[in-house]
């Protein structure tokens, strides 16, 4: 069998079009088939779940009893301990809480969740410094969200700093 010029081409051509089928189709497919089973993965380890919050929570009971054979105070009112952290920060750094408001509760997936929302008044370091304080505290809980509003009041013509915190304190159930 001889390959002449034309047979040689129409080969040439083929492995060309054997190379563009699989750089935009056969090669997105696997891309999308490994993530596929890499989600698949993922779902047969959330599966697991329940079983891992049994054994979390009878640690937790554990370690509960080890620190009431330590004498640690455990505080059942969270929001109370909340203010009086925020309290005393905010007057070594001359702000003043405006609003605390009520605490928001969302549970899911055997966690529940307490956002607390409050604001503050006074100078941008010194409530730099307050968020700082809480934020390095890990038993107050997390800051998920900021917002500094820049007030102008007519009857003093002064500006005024205004910050609202979301703090999220997670807890299982």
């Amino acid at each position: 069998m001889k390959l002449n010029k034309r047979n040689k081409l129409l080969i040439v051509g083929f492995c060309i079009v054997l190379y563009i089928c699989y750089s935009f189709a056969i090669s997105n497919t696997i891309h999308y088939y490994r993530e596929y089973k890499k989600k698949q993965e993922e779902i047969a380890a959330d599966s697991d779940m329940p079983r891992m919050m049994a054994q979390l929570s009878q640690k937790e009971k554990q370690l509960d009893q080890i620190l009431s054979n330590y004498d640690v105070n455990i505080s059942e009112s969270f929001q109370n301990d909340l203010l009086k952290q925020l309290t005393s920060y905010s007057e070594s750094y001359h702000l003043k809480i405006v609003d605390f408001k009520e605490p928001h509760i969302i549970s899911q997936k055997g966690f529940t969740t307490t956002s607390y929302t409050f604001s503050l008044e006074g100078s941008f370091n010194g409530c730099l410094a307050l968020l700082n304080k809480v934020e390095n505290n890990p038993m107050l809980g997390n800051i998920k969200h900021l917002n500094f509003i820049k007030k102008r009041n007519y009857k003093t013509n002064a500006d005024q700093l205004f910050v609202e915190v979301i703090m999220q304190k997670n807890k299982g159930v």
